[in-house]
Protein backbone atom coordinates (compact mmCIF):
# COMPACT_ATOMS: atom_id res chain seq x y z
CA UNK A 1 0.00 0.00 0.00
CA UNK A 2 1.86 3.41 -1.14
CA UNK A 3 1.38 6.26 1.21
CA UNK A 4 -0.94 7.66 -1.19
CA UNK A 5 -3.66 4.68 -0.98
CA UNK A 6 -3.23 5.28 2.69
CA UNK A 7 -4.06 8.95 3.02
CA UNK A 8 -6.97 8.53 0.67
CA UNK A 9 -7.97 5.44 2.81
CA UNK A 10 -7.87 7.28 5.95
CA UNK A 11 -9.37 10.54 4.92
CA UNK A 12 -12.39 8.53 3.53
CA UNK A 13 -12.50 6.51 7.06
CA UNK A 14 -12.72 9.84 8.88
CA UNK A 15 -15.53 11.47 7.19
CA UNK A 16 -17.23 8.30 7.84
CA UNK A 17 -17.42 8.61 11.44
CA UNK A 18 -17.29 12.47 11.87
CA UNK A 19 -19.17 12.98 14.58
CA UNK A 20 -17.38 10.84 16.60
CA UNK A 21 -14.00 12.07 15.23
CA UNK A 22 -14.76 15.47 16.30
CA UNK A 23 -15.71 14.27 19.64
CA UNK A 24 -12.50 12.57 19.93
CA UNK A 25 -10.76 15.92 18.72
CA UNK A 26 -12.81 17.93 21.43
CA UNK A 27 -10.54 16.17 23.82
CA UNK A 28 -7.62 16.47 22.47
CA UNK A 29 -8.00 20.02 21.50
CA UNK A 30 -8.51 20.96 25.64
CA UNK A 31 -5.75 18.63 26.31
CA UNK A 32 -3.24 20.51 23.78
CA UNK A 33 -4.66 23.94 24.80
CA UNK A 34 -3.92 23.01 28.41
CA UNK A 35 -0.23 22.75 27.67
CA UNK A 36 -0.15 25.67 25.78
CA UNK A 37 -1.94 28.14 27.99
CA UNK A 38 0.13 26.63 31.25
CA UNK A 39 3.77 26.61 29.62
CA UNK A 40 2.91 30.11 27.85
CA UNK A 41 1.85 31.27 31.57
CA UNK A 42 5.11 29.74 33.13
CA UNK A 43 6.95 31.52 30.25
CA UNK A 44 5.24 34.80 30.41
CA UNK A 45 5.84 35.07 34.31
CA UNK A 46 9.70 34.08 33.83
CA UNK A 47 9.90 36.91 31.21
CA UNK A 48 8.34 39.34 33.50
CA UNK A 49 10.58 38.25 36.12
CA UNK A 50 13.65 38.32 34.27
CA UNK A 51 12.85 41.56 32.29
CA UNK A 52 12.34 43.15 35.60
CA UNK A 53 16.28 41.86 36.90
CA UNK A 54 17.40 43.62 33.72
CA UNK A 55 15.88 46.61 34.12
CA UNK A 56 17.02 46.48 38.32
CA UNK A 57 20.93 46.86 36.58
CA UNK A 58 23.07 44.96 34.56
CA UNK A 59 24.51 41.06 34.29
CA UNK A 60 27.91 43.09 33.90
CA UNK A 61 28.01 44.89 36.97
CA UNK A 62 28.77 42.78 40.69
CA UNK A 63 28.24 44.68 43.86
CA UNK A 64 30.83 43.67 46.83
CA UNK A 65 30.29 44.10 50.31
CA UNK A 66 32.29 43.65 53.63
CA UNK A 67 30.53 41.87 55.80
CA UNK A 68 32.66 42.62 58.63
CA UNK A 69 32.46 46.73 57.69
CA UNK A 70 29.23 46.04 60.39
CA UNK A 71 29.91 43.93 62.14
CA UNK A 72 28.54 40.92 60.13
CA UNK A 73 30.51 37.64 59.92
CA UNK A 74 30.55 33.95 58.67
CA UNK A 75 31.34 31.72 61.68
CA UNK A 76 33.91 29.54 60.45
CA UNK A 77 35.24 26.36 62.52
CA UNK A 78 38.61 27.29 61.67
CA UNK A 79 39.33 30.28 64.40
CA UNK A 80 42.01 31.83 62.05
CA UNK A 81 39.77 31.81 59.23
CA UNK A 82 37.35 34.09 61.50
CA UNK A 83 40.00 35.82 62.84
CA UNK A 84 40.94 36.93 59.14
CA UNK A 85 37.43 37.25 57.79
CA UNK A 86 37.57 39.81 60.82
CA UNK A 87 40.56 41.84 59.53
CA UNK A 88 39.15 42.41 56.02
CA UNK A 89 39.08 45.79 54.73
CA UNK A 90 37.41 46.88 51.39
CA UNK A 91 39.74 49.52 51.29
CA UNK A 92 41.46 51.42 48.00
CA UNK A 93 44.14 49.31 48.35
CA UNK A 94 41.29 46.24 47.56
CA UNK A 95 39.84 48.53 44.80
CA UNK A 96 43.29 49.20 42.96
CA UNK A 97 43.28 45.32 43.11
CA UNK A 98 39.76 44.76 41.37
CA UNK A 99 40.67 47.40 39.11
CA UNK A 100 43.37 45.20 37.83
CA UNK A 101 41.29 42.34 36.97
CA UNK A 102 41.07 41.13 33.75
CA UNK A 103 37.45 42.64 31.96
CA UNK A 104 37.45 44.91 35.16
CA UNK A 105 36.11 48.56 33.62
CA UNK A 106 35.16 50.29 36.60
CA UNK A 107 35.02 50.05 40.20
CA UNK A 108 34.04 52.71 42.94
CA UNK A 109 32.73 52.41 46.12
CA UNK A 110 29.33 53.13 47.17
CA UNK A 111 29.48 54.90 50.35
CA UNK A 112 26.21 55.58 52.01
CA UNK A 113 25.88 59.19 53.35
CA UNK A 114 24.27 58.82 57.09
CA UNK A 115 20.87 60.83 57.24
CA UNK A 116 19.34 62.05 60.87
CA UNK A 117 16.33 63.64 58.30
CA UNK A 118 14.86 64.25 55.57
CA UNK A 119 15.48 66.11 52.08
CA UNK A 120 13.51 69.57 51.31
CA UNK A 121 12.79 71.33 48.50
CA UNK A 122 11.61 74.31 49.29
CA UNK A 123 9.05 73.32 51.96
CA UNK A 124 8.23 70.21 50.62
CA UNK A 125 9.73 67.11 52.30
CA UNK A 126 11.31 64.12 50.13
CA UNK A 127 13.78 61.63 50.42
CA UNK A 128 16.48 59.70 48.67
CA UNK A 129 19.80 57.68 49.45
CA UNK A 130 22.76 59.55 49.13
CA UNK A 131 26.06 57.84 48.48
CA UNK A 132 29.55 58.81 47.64
CA UNK A 133 31.11 57.66 44.65
CA UNK A 134 34.84 58.12 42.94
CA UNK A 135 33.08 60.43 39.67
CA UNK A 136 36.05 59.11 37.66
CA UNK A 137 35.10 55.87 37.86
CA UNK A 138 31.35 56.77 38.05
CA UNK A 139 30.66 58.02 35.00
CA UNK A 140 31.86 54.60 33.28
CA UNK A 141 28.34 53.31 34.72
CA UNK A 142 25.92 55.87 35.28
CA UNK A 143 23.69 56.77 31.92
CA UNK A 144 23.50 60.49 32.20
CA UNK A 145 20.10 61.96 30.90
CA UNK A 146 20.48 65.28 31.37
CA UNK A 147 22.74 67.60 32.86
CA UNK A 148 26.72 66.93 33.73
CA UNK A 149 28.80 64.01 35.43
CA UNK A 150 31.24 66.68 36.59
CA UNK A 151 30.44 67.93 39.87
CA UNK A 152 31.73 70.49 42.52
CA UNK A 153 31.68 70.72 45.94
CA UNK A 154 27.77 71.10 46.83
CA UNK A 155 26.58 69.66 43.84
CA UNK A 156 24.91 65.93 43.15
CA UNK A 157 23.14 63.93 40.26
CA UNK A 158 20.11 62.77 40.97
CA UNK A 159 18.74 59.26 39.60
CA UNK A 160 15.56 59.13 37.35
CA UNK A 161 12.79 58.42 40.02
CA UNK A 162 14.25 60.65 42.80
CA UNK A 163 12.04 64.00 41.70
CA UNK A 164 8.91 61.46 42.50
CA UNK A 165 10.06 61.22 46.34
CA UNK A 166 8.69 64.99 46.31
CA UNK A 167 5.79 64.53 45.68
CA UNK A 168 3.51 65.68 48.56
CA UNK A 169 1.28 62.42 50.03
CA UNK A 170 -2.03 64.62 49.92
CA UNK A 171 -2.00 64.79 46.22
CA UNK A 172 -0.90 61.49 45.65
CA UNK A 173 -3.92 59.93 47.66
CA UNK A 174 -6.63 62.71 46.22
CA UNK A 175 -5.33 62.91 42.39
CA UNK A 176 -6.90 60.18 39.87
CA UNK A 177 -4.16 60.18 38.02
CA UNK A 178 -0.29 60.05 38.94
CA UNK A 179 0.63 63.64 39.75
CA UNK A 180 3.29 64.96 37.87
CA UNK A 181 6.98 65.20 39.81
CA UNK A 182 8.50 68.77 40.51
CA UNK A 183 11.63 70.23 38.60
CA UNK A 184 14.56 69.50 40.60
CA UNK A 185 17.25 70.22 37.68
CA UNK A 186 18.92 73.41 39.07
CA UNK A 187 17.31 73.21 42.70
CA UNK A 188 19.00 73.36 45.76
CA UNK A 189 17.99 70.45 48.16
CA UNK A 190 18.35 71.21 51.59
CA UNK A 191 20.16 68.29 53.63
CA UNK A 192 18.27 68.35 57.18
CA UNK A 193 19.09 66.91 60.46
CA UNK A 194 16.70 66.49 63.27
CA UNK A 195 17.78 66.34 67.06
CA UNK A 196 16.00 65.66 69.95
CA UNK A 197 16.73 67.56 73.39
CA UNK A 198 15.97 65.41 77.06
CA UNK A 199 12.33 67.03 77.55
CA UNK A 200 11.63 68.38 74.12
CA UNK A 201 8.42 66.54 72.60
CA UNK A 202 9.52 68.45 68.82
CA UNK A 203 12.64 68.01 67.28
CA UNK A 204 15.29 70.99 66.93
CA UNK A 205 15.66 71.10 62.87
CA UNK A 206 19.13 72.54 61.18
CA UNK A 207 20.07 72.46 57.45
CA UNK A 208 23.69 70.46 57.38
CA UNK A 209 24.06 71.04 53.86
CA UNK A 210 22.44 72.61 50.55
CA UNK A 211 23.07 70.07 47.66
CA UNK A 212 22.65 71.42 44.15
CA UNK A 213 21.35 69.17 41.05
CA UNK A 214 23.45 69.21 38.23
CA UNK A 215 22.33 65.80 36.56
CA UNK A 216 19.88 63.72 36.29
CA UNK A 217 20.54 59.75 35.36
CA UNK A 218 18.46 57.89 32.46
CA UNK A 219 16.59 55.01 34.22
CA UNK A 220 19.00 52.00 34.52
CA UNK A 221 17.65 50.19 37.43
CA UNK A 222 16.60 50.22 41.42
CA UNK A 223 19.80 50.78 42.75
CA UNK A 224 20.39 54.40 40.48
CA UNK A 225 16.77 55.54 39.79
CA UNK A 226 16.16 56.42 43.73
CA UNK A 227 19.82 57.23 44.52
CA UNK A 228 21.55 60.59 44.72
CA UNK A 229 25.48 60.77 44.01
CA UNK A 230 28.20 62.88 44.73
CA UNK A 231 31.61 62.91 45.01
CA UNK A 232 33.49 60.64 47.32
CA UNK A 233 35.21 63.36 49.29
CA UNK A 234 32.45 65.35 49.87
CA UNK A 235 30.45 62.26 51.25
CA UNK A 236 32.88 61.39 53.62
CA UNK A 237 33.38 64.96 54.99
CA UNK A 238 29.36 64.83 55.58
CA UNK A 239 29.79 61.61 57.31
CA UNK A 240 32.18 63.12 59.84
CA UNK A 241 29.71 66.52 60.36
CA UNK A 242 26.60 64.22 61.21
CA UNK A 243 28.94 62.23 63.32
CA UNK A 244 30.12 64.47 64.96
CA UNK A 245 29.46 64.23 68.94
CA UNK A 246 27.93 60.34 68.86
CA UNK A 247 29.50 58.00 70.64
CA UNK A 248 32.89 56.32 69.12
CA UNK A 249 31.17 52.80 68.77
CA UNK A 250 28.15 54.67 66.24
CA UNK A 251 30.32 56.59 64.22
CA UNK A 252 30.51 54.39 60.91
CA UNK A 253 33.20 56.85 59.78
CA UNK A 254 35.35 55.22 62.52
CA UNK A 255 35.15 52.11 60.58
CA UNK A 256 37.67 51.19 58.11
CA UNK A 257 37.72 50.98 54.83
CA UNK A 258 34.09 50.73 52.82
CA UNK A 259 31.11 48.89 53.47
CA UNK A 260 30.72 48.23 49.37
CA UNK A 261 31.61 48.78 46.50
CA UNK A 262 30.09 48.81 42.43
CA UNK A 263 32.08 46.94 40.03
CA UNK A 264 31.61 46.84 36.11
CA UNK A 265 32.91 44.31 33.79
CA UNK A 266 33.28 44.50 30.31
CA UNK A 267 31.19 41.89 29.55
CA UNK A 268 28.80 39.57 31.51
CA UNK A 269 30.20 36.49 30.31
CA UNK A 270 33.58 37.91 32.17
CA UNK A 271 31.45 38.34 35.36
CA UNK A 272 31.27 35.14 36.77
CA UNK A 273 35.42 34.48 36.81
CA UNK A 274 35.51 38.30 38.08
CA UNK A 275 33.03 37.39 40.79
CA UNK A 276 35.13 34.25 41.94
CA UNK A 277 38.51 36.09 42.61
CA UNK A 278 36.41 38.79 44.82
CA UNK A 279 34.83 35.63 46.62
CA UNK A 280 38.72 34.28 47.15
CA UNK A 281 39.92 37.59 48.40
CA UNK A 282 37.19 36.95 51.42
CA UNK A 283 34.25 39.22 50.37
CA UNK A 284 30.66 38.65 49.94
CA UNK A 285 29.38 39.52 46.20
CA UNK A 286 26.16 39.99 44.76
CA UNK A 287 25.12 39.89 41.01
CA UNK A 288 22.19 40.05 39.00
CA UNK A 289 23.59 36.83 37.57
CA UNK A 290 22.99 34.77 40.51
CA UNK A 291 19.11 36.02 40.81
CA UNK A 292 18.64 35.28 37.05
CA UNK A 293 20.24 31.80 37.70
CA UNK A 294 17.72 31.06 40.68
CA UNK A 295 14.61 32.53 38.82
CA UNK A 296 15.47 30.19 36.04
CA UNK A 297 15.57 27.21 37.68
CA UNK A 298 12.52 28.00 39.25
CA UNK A 299 10.28 29.00 36.32
CA UNK A 300 11.75 25.68 34.89
CA UNK A 301 10.09 23.63 37.60
CA UNK A 302 6.95 25.79 37.50
CA UNK A 303 6.71 25.33 33.82
CA UNK A 304 7.16 21.65 34.01
CA UNK A 305 4.60 21.45 36.92
CA UNK A 306 1.98 23.51 34.52
CA UNK A 307 3.36 21.17 31.34
CA UNK A 308 2.28 18.08 33.57
CA UNK A 309 -0.80 19.10 34.24
CA UNK A 310 -2.19 20.04 30.88
CA UNK A 311 -0.04 16.86 29.81
CA UNK A 312 -2.69 14.72 32.24
CA UNK A 313 -5.81 16.43 30.06
CA UNK A 314 -3.75 14.87 27.02
CA UNK A 315 -3.22 11.80 28.13
CA UNK A 316 -7.25 11.43 29.57
CA UNK A 317 -7.89 12.34 25.72
CA UNK A 318 -5.72 9.36 24.56
CA UNK A 319 -7.98 7.15 26.09
CA UNK A 320 -10.79 8.66 23.76
CA UNK A 321 -8.50 8.06 21.02
CA UNK A 322 -8.11 4.33 21.78
CA UNK A 323 -11.83 3.90 22.83
CA UNK A 324 -12.82 5.53 19.41
CA UNK A 325 -10.36 3.27 17.19
CA UNK A 326 -11.93 0.27 18.97
CA UNK A 327 -15.42 0.97 18.64
CA UNK A 328 -13.97 1.45 14.68
CA UNK A 329 -12.87 -2.32 14.63
CA UNK A 330 -16.60 -3.37 15.98
CA UNK A 331 -17.92 -1.57 12.92
CA UNK A 332 -15.68 -2.29 10.56
CA UNK A 333 -14.82 -5.82 10.82
CA UNK A 334 -15.79 -7.26 7.22
CA UNK A 335 -13.77 -4.29 6.30
CA UNK A 336 -10.80 -5.67 7.31
CA UNK A 337 -11.67 -9.55 6.53
CA UNK A 338 -12.13 -7.88 2.64
CA UNK A 339 -8.90 -6.01 2.92
CA UNK A 340 -7.03 -9.53 3.55
CA UNK A 341 -8.64 -11.41 1.77
CA UNK A 342 -7.67 -9.18 -1.80
CA UNK A 343 -3.97 -9.26 -0.21
CA UNK A 344 -3.99 -6.72 2.45
CA UNK A 345 -0.95 -7.51 4.95
CA UNK A 346 -0.75 -7.41 8.83
CA UNK A 347 1.09 -4.49 8.56
CA UNK A 348 -1.41 -2.68 6.09
CA UNK A 349 -4.16 -3.07 8.37
CA UNK A 350 -1.76 -1.43 11.26
CA UNK A 351 -0.80 1.55 9.50
CA UNK A 352 -4.21 2.01 8.50
CA UNK A 353 -5.60 2.19 11.84
CA UNK A 354 -2.21 3.59 12.81
CA UNK A 355 -2.41 6.45 10.65
CA UNK A 356 -6.26 6.96 11.86
CA UNK A 357 -5.03 7.29 15.34
CA UNK A 358 -2.50 9.51 14.43
CA UNK A 359 -4.86 12.11 12.24
CA UNK A 360 -6.82 12.56 15.02
CA UNK A 361 -4.06 13.48 17.60
CA UNK A 362 -2.93 15.59 14.47
CA UNK A 363 -6.22 17.57 14.16
CA UNK A 364 -6.78 17.45 17.69
CA UNK A 365 -3.42 18.99 18.25
CA UNK A 366 -3.75 22.10 15.50
CA UNK A 367 -7.24 22.84 16.90
CA UNK A 368 -5.64 23.48 20.17
CA UNK A 369 -2.95 25.44 19.26
CA UNK A 370 -5.68 27.48 17.68
CA UNK A 371 -7.51 27.90 21.24
CA UNK A 372 -4.36 28.04 23.20
CA UNK A 373 -3.71 31.69 20.91
CA UNK A 374 -7.13 32.66 21.62
CA UNK A 375 -7.05 31.82 25.69
CA UNK A 376 -2.88 33.84 25.77
CA UNK A 377 -5.00 36.68 24.23
CA UNK A 378 -8.25 36.88 26.57
CA UNK A 379 -5.46 35.99 29.45
CA UNK A 380 -2.88 39.26 28.06
CA UNK A 381 -6.09 41.24 27.93
CA UNK A 382 -7.63 40.68 31.23
CA UNK A 383 -4.03 40.70 32.75
CA UNK A 384 -2.55 43.69 31.38
CA UNK A 385 -4.83 46.51 33.45
CA UNK A 386 -3.51 44.31 36.66
CA UNK A 387 0.11 44.88 35.53
CA UNK A 388 -0.28 48.53 34.96
CA UNK A 389 -1.90 48.91 38.07
CA UNK A 390 0.48 46.70 40.00
CA UNK A 391 3.35 45.61 37.77
CA UNK A 392 5.54 48.73 38.49
CA UNK A 393 7.00 46.62 41.24
CA UNK A 394 7.16 43.52 39.12
CA UNK A 395 8.74 44.46 36.79
CA UNK A 396 11.33 46.94 38.17
CA UNK A 397 11.31 50.59 37.34
CA UNK A 398 13.84 50.03 34.32
CA UNK A 399 10.88 48.44 32.89
CA UNK A 400 7.76 50.75 33.36
CA UNK A 401 6.04 51.89 30.50
CA UNK A 402 6.78 48.97 27.99
CA UNK A 403 3.96 48.03 26.63
CA UNK A 404 5.55 45.01 25.14
CA UNK A 405 6.22 43.49 28.37
CA UNK A 406 3.25 43.85 29.84
CA UNK A 407 1.72 40.64 29.02
CA UNK A 408 1.32 37.54 31.46
CA UNK A 409 2.14 34.82 28.45
CA UNK A 410 4.47 34.40 26.21
CA UNK A 411 4.83 31.56 23.68
CA UNK A 412 8.06 30.21 22.87
CA UNK A 413 8.49 29.17 19.10
CA UNK A 414 8.83 25.41 19.76
CA UNK A 415 5.92 25.32 21.82
CA UNK A 416 2.79 25.06 19.19
CA UNK A 417 5.36 22.54 17.06
CA UNK A 418 6.37 20.08 20.21
CA UNK A 419 2.00 20.42 20.90
CA UNK A 420 1.03 19.41 17.41
CA UNK A 421 3.86 16.74 17.74
CA UNK A 422 2.95 15.42 21.11
CA UNK A 423 -0.77 15.32 20.32
CA UNK A 424 -0.05 13.18 17.29
CA UNK A 425 2.07 11.00 19.04
CA UNK A 426 -0.32 10.54 22.08
CA UNK A 427 -3.01 9.78 18.82
CA UNK A 428 -0.03 7.11 17.41
CA UNK A 429 0.40 6.02 20.87
CA UNK A 430 -3.37 5.38 21.66
CA UNK A 431 -3.84 3.79 18.33
CA UNK A 432 -1.02 0.72 18.87
CA UNK A 433 -3.76 -1.57 20.93
CA UNK A 434 -6.70 -1.43 18.39
CA UNK A 435 -4.22 -1.37 15.55
CA UNK A 436 -2.57 -4.76 16.75
CA UNK A 437 -5.88 -6.34 17.81
CA UNK A 438 -7.29 -5.46 14.21
CA UNK A 439 -4.36 -6.90 12.37
CA UNK A 440 -4.60 -10.04 14.57
CA UNK A 441 -8.43 -10.56 13.41
CA UNK A 442 -8.47 -13.91 10.66
CA UNK A 443 -10.07 -12.74 7.52
CA UNK A 444 -12.53 -15.63 7.36
CA UNK A 445 -14.04 -15.31 10.91
CA UNK A 446 -14.44 -11.27 9.89
CA UNK A 447 -16.06 -11.88 6.72
CA UNK A 448 -18.34 -14.20 8.57
CA UNK A 449 -18.36 -11.56 11.28
CA UNK A 450 -22.18 -9.86 11.39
Amino acid sequence: MTVRDLLRLVLSNLKRMKARVAMTAIGVIIGTAAVVVLVSLGAGLQRLATESLYGMGGLDELMVRNDSYWGMMEVKANGSAQQQQQNLVLDDVVLDQVRQMEGVIAVTPFLDVTMMGPLKLDRQEGWGQIYGVDMDEFVKVAKLNRGTLELYRGQVVIGAMVPENFIPWEEREESETPPEAPELMGKMLQMMQYTYNEGDMYPTESIVARLEVVGELQQQGYMYDYSIFMPLKEAQRLNQQMNAGLPPEAQSSARKGYAQALVKVQNPNQAPVVEQQIKDMGFTVQSDRQELESINQFFLIVQAILGGIGAVALLVAAFGIANTMVMAIYERTREIGLMKAIGATNQDVMSVFLAEAGSIGFLGGIGGVLLAIGVNAVINVVGQPLISQGGAGFMGPGMAGQEAAQTLTATPLWLPVFAILFATLIGVVSGIYPAIRAAALSPIHALKYE
